[in-house]
């Protein structure tokens, strides 16, 4: 099967460095061309996908809607961006000042078990291995599979997929593109990518040519 993962475009948030995690924000005027580019890369490279999923937030749902206009969009709740607690709708500035300690031992860690109010490393681990299964095992080997997502969780999901622990700290920018090739029938989520089992190709990694 195919699998493409995509991250969302520009949100209001982003274009005001706000931490977002689940609350709810809609496109800003460039996430909206965004989002209409990566529609035109889609009909120049021809992509016709079998099933079409989206995290259930605005930012993500919308970018969906828009690259392909004539889908329909299926919300698939394990898709949301982390719960990021008290960051949450908070910039850098606003956290160094409110949550000083808490925001500096962050930075250097990036682990959100420090975060009051945050999903922990575990939780996000166990829905992204969740996403993965329903994505790839809830689809036959014909399949081509689009799923729309976030940057703090989109690593989470592409660890699921090479069989790592190991999440890494990727700067995703908006609408990037990630596209395996994954043999569903012999996939494992418990088994790892990496031991010699060779299940997946990876043919694209963060690709943004569109927005070049």
């Amino acid at each position: 099967m195919r699998l493409i993962l995509i991250r969302h475009a520009q949100s209001l948030a982003n274009a005001q460095g706000r931490w977002q995690g689940t609350m709810d924000f809609d496109l800003s005027n460039d996430g909206l061309n965004q989002s209409q580019r990566l529609h035109e890369r889609f009909i120049k490279d021809a992509l016709h996908p079998s099933h079409v999923y989206s995290s259930p937030l605005t930012r993500s749902y919308k970018t969906a809607e828009i690259s392909f206009p004539q889908r329909t969009i299926h919300k698939i709740p394990d898709l949301r961006e982390n719960d990021v607690g008290v960051f949450s709708g908070k910039t850098s500035e606003e956290l160094s000042s409110e949550f000083a300690a808490i925001y500096k031992e962050f930075r250097r860690s990036r682990n959100f078990d420090l975060v009051p109010e945050a999903e922990t490393r575990y939780q996000i681990r166990r829905r992204a291995e969740r996403a993965v299964d329903f994505l790839i095992k809830g689809h036959n080997s014909q399949d081509f599979v689009i799923g729309y997502s976030h940057s703090g969780f989109l690593v989470y999901l592409i660890s699921v997929i090479l069989g790592t622990n190991r999440v890494w700290n990727l700067r995703i920018a908006n609408t990037a593109i990630f596209d395996f090739e994954i043999d569903s029938d012999n996939w494992d989520v418990t088994n790892s990518m990496t031991s010699g089992h060779h299940h997946f190709q990876i043919n694209k990694f963060g690709d943004d040519d569109h927005l070049r």
